[in-house]
């Protein structure tokens, strides 16, 4: 220890001699460790950090699988049925709960204005199955989980507070919820909002509520698969015991209903923040981020290896007389090591404040329509990684520079004035800088490419307008809207919203372009065979709109004409078709007026018979990067849905219309709401985000290591000029121009950077291949990115190259000839 101590004190005095070297590695560290300490950040976050719960190891996350299917289409949530049939027939969970995954519309009314709120349905035994506790009255009975049972619910200390004053009498007032009075009989504890990431929690309500709060037959349906299931194992009992226990019920199941359970199965997960089927493929997304940002720590830990490198060759008369004096090579290997990790801890501790700052501003950059609330923090897992980041960064640059001064021959080494071969150090310092210019060109190469691609993707044609456009969702059916007044309040709605100052015209339809959500129906084209049975039939995607969608989204009618409000209940059913349902289907024909048959013999309910009346202009429905696909549009009127979309086109900023819009509903139902409340544009961020996302990363780790690649070569070619400042005053002294100086100066520093350069592009020609899934318009061997990244590169590597070369022609060589 005392040695250790000795080595430490001497590595601290020795970095203080040199500041601006040590200043130099300390930055290009902290960028690299940085970097890495920000991403995992992230990953602890999603992966690693449990869920905020009472003993989360004895926690496990339920799944039903689809034996038969392969990916996460084999994954399912449990149905309502499923999930009691489980609780009340395991042996291995001391007890057994589940959540809506899918939320609630909750729509809370006061003061005759209603305002959406974020709020799931639980079990009753909720809280207690996790071990949250609440701050204030108590959570659900098991007597309010049952039908029948009075409105009660849990609110979240934020809602609490902000909302009902922090008041602790608030939990003897009820408050509306979906119309609905509903007693708060208790306020959860700030630190929970739920097992998953997701939306910040505003109320919970136990299942009892779900025919009012989410209306429709899911306590019975065993094909609706809608609940998240969590189970806490019984002391003694393993993970692996439960999931022998979970697939001798899921036998019985399958026994009892072959026609819902016959292929599933049910699977116990690790309760983390993500859920349990999904974590492999986050896995791979995370690795991939993982090595991006190692390629950076790479680079400034070359940065570091060729600065010790070049202070070693100025210490070998210290190290001279260290061995001389009886210090072993080991002892010699052990003080430099110990001043290159003492750098890396230097770096790591920099790298850390980086990542503090950093890290919270990563979740900004996720699409506001996707609810994520991710925590960040700095806890234990991250220290500890950016420790290991930091020794191990050290020892990687420090390993090299302390086996080359600890390798001496005390004779020849005082009699020629030097510390070992001048070439062999010189060569490894060239492939150091080579491999650093590689690095940089593979990152900046994806870095162009993304970046390119996220150009292509803002101008690529979505097949609406998205300029002064807005949307907005209302749901009328948790509020015991039959049809028939869902209808009227919905025709009623785009009768006071149409006539709003600065409203161009509005519709509805019940789901939007490139957003997650979607519906594929099958048909038959009337007066054609229909297929054998078992064998699928044309399908097709579709949508429901009112009359003026078209209009209202910018939607170009190609041939015939719009829904009208004659396209009603009783009146022939009609449905637009795009162009690329019409080429498909129809080649080289006029499409309109033929008919084609939605639903098939085996149902006649859902039967329609329904003539082609438009053709409108093929657009994007899933991607932005999809071919074209066929796409149908049926009419709203025709075709009733109680939660829609309210599409709104403006003359100018959308946003100045929503208090209109949201007063007209205010003026048709106190107590309804509009919620999820956004512009076109704010819609397209979903979209875009892949590209967005991958541009930024890349782009922003391309730019860390072109700095420290400029760094790299800058403070090599600095110590090369000075190491030949002899030989350049003799070069000098026997006739060569400062020209002729300059250019071999010059030309060193090129030739390392065009053997970088080589080498990059070479890697970066099967690296961009990973990449061609994220890319919109452009090829990932695309040569204009590859040659302006490498010219990039080049340009950069010549400005760092200059400024030693400059000093190099001004040598005299009288000084240089005097030179050691």
């Amino acid at each position: 220890m005392n040695a250790f101590m000795q080595d430490l004190r001497y590595g601290l005095r020795m970095l203080l001699k040199n500041p601006g070297s040590t200043a130099v590695v300390v930055l290009s560290l902290a960028l690299g460790i940085g970097a890495n300490t920000t991403i995992f950040s992230v990953v602890n976050s999603l992966l690693f950090r449990p869920p905020a719960v009472a003993e989360p190891g004895r926690l496990v996350d339920i799944w039903m699988h689809n034996v038969k299917r392969s990916g996460f289409d084999g994954y399912f949530p449990l149905n309502f049925p499923d999930f009691v049939y489980y609780r009340d027939h395991n042996s291995v969970f001391s007890g057994l709960t589940a959540y809506a995954g899918d939320g609630l519309n909750a729509i809370w009314s006061r003061d005759g204005q209603g305002e959406a709120l974020q709020g799931t349905m639980v079990s009753a035994n909720y809280f207690s199955v996790l071990g949250i506790r609440p701050e204030l009255g108590r959570t659900f009975l098991p007597e309010e989980d049952r039908p029948g049972a009075e409105p009660a619910v849990v609110v979240s200390d934020a809602f609490w507070r902000r909302h009902l004053g922090g008041d602790p009498a608030a939990l003897s007032r009820p408050i509306m919820l979906n119309g609905h009075a509903c007693a708060v009989v208790g306020v959860i504890p700030h630190s929970f909002n739920g097992v998953l990431i997701g939306a910040t929690m505003d109320v919970w309500a136990p299942m009892s509520l779900q025919s009012w709060m989410s209306p429709g037959s899911y306590l019975t349906d065993r094909n609706s698969y809608w609940l998240e299931a969590y189970g806490r194992l019984k002391p003694g009992v393993s993970r692996a015991q439960a999931q022998a226990d979970l697939k001798v019920l899921s036998k019985q199941l399958a026994a009892a209903y072959p026609a819902s359970d016959k292929d599933m199965e049910a699977l116990g997960y690790p309760a983390t923040l993500i859920p349990g089927p999904y974590r492999g493929f986050l896995s791979i997304i995370t690795a991939a981020l993982m090595a991006l940002v190692g390629l950076v720590l790479v680079i400034a830990c070359a940065n570091a290896a060729n600065l010790l490198l070049a202070q070693a060759s100025r210490r070998w008369r210290e190290m001279a007389v260290r061995a001389a004096m009886g210090a072993g090579r080991w002892r010699l290997v052990r003080q430099a090591l110990t001043e290159s990790v003492l750098l890396g801890c230097l770096g790591g501790a920099a790298g850390l404040l980086f990542a503090a700052v950093a890290a919270p501003l990563l979740p900004r950059l996720v699409p506001p329509s996707i609810p994520v609330a991710l925590q960040i923090p700095i806890d234990w897992r991250v220290l500890a990684f950016t420790l290991a980041a930091a020794v191990i960064a050290g020892v990687a640059f420090g390993l090299a520079p302390a086996l080359r001064t600890s390798r001496l021959d005390l004779a020849s080494r005082l009699k020629s004035g030097t510390l070992g071969s001048g070439q062999s150090k010189s060569r490894l310092r060239s492939v150091l800088v080579t491999s650093q210019v590689a690095v940089c060109l593979v990152l900046l190469v994806g870095a162009g490419l993304c970046l390119r691609s996220l150009v292509n993707a803002r101008s690529i044609d979505p097949g609406f307008d998205t300029r002064n456009a807005l949307v907005a969702s209302i749901d009328v059916q948790s509020f015991g809207y039959n049809e028939a007044r869902g209808r009227v309040l919905y025709q009623n709605l785009l009768d006071r919203v149409a006539p709003l100052p600065g409203v161009r015209s509005a519709s509805l339809a019940d789901l939007l372009p490139l957003t997650p959500s979607e519906r594929v129906e099958g048909f038959t084209i009337e007066g054609e065979p229909a297929p054998r049975k078992g064998e699928p039939g044309p399908a097709v995607e579709d949508v429901v709109v009112a009359p003026g969608y078209f209009r209202t989204m910018g939607i170009p009618l190609l041939r015939g004409r719009d829904f009208t409000v004659r396209d009603g209940k009783g009146a022939p059913a009609v449905v637009i078709i795009n162009d690329a349902m019409a080429r498909k289907y129809w080649p080289g024909q006029d499409p309109l007026g033929r008919r084609i048959v939605m639903g098939g013999e085996d149902d006649p309910k859902n039967r329609q018979v329904c003539e082609i009346v438009g053709v409108a202009k093929t657009g994007k429905y899933r991607t932005l990067s999809e071919d074209p696909l066929p796409f149908m549009y049926r009419s709203y009127w025709q075709n009733y849905d109680p939660r829609v979309h309210l599409v709104v086109r403006t003359q100018a900023d959308p946003t100045s219309v929503i208090a209109g819009m949201r007063q007209a509903v205010q003026t048709l139902d106190p107590n309804l709401a509009l919620y999820d409340v956004e512009t076109m544009k704010q819609l397209m961020l979903l979209p875009l985000f892949p590209a967005h996302a991958a541009g930024l990363a890349l782009g922003v780790f391309g730019g860390m290591a072109l700095l420290l690649a400029t760094m790299g070569l800058y403070g090599v070619m600095s110590y090369l000029v000075a190491q030949r400042t002899r030989e350049v005053g003799i070069r000098m002294a026997l006739g060569a121009r400062r020209t002729d100086v300059f250019r071999l100066v010059l030309g060193n520093g090129m030739k390392l950077t065009l053997a970088g350069v080589a080498i990059g592009l070479a890697g970066a020609l099967a690296a961009t291949r990973l990449l061609a899934s994220l890319l919109y318009g452009i090829r990932p061997t695309d040569f204009v990115t590859f040659a302006g990244v490498s010219l990039l590169l080049a340009g950069v590597a010549l400005l760092a190259s200059y400024i030693p070369a400059r000093r190099a022609t001004r040598v005299d060589p009288m000084v240089a000839l005097r030179h050691e």
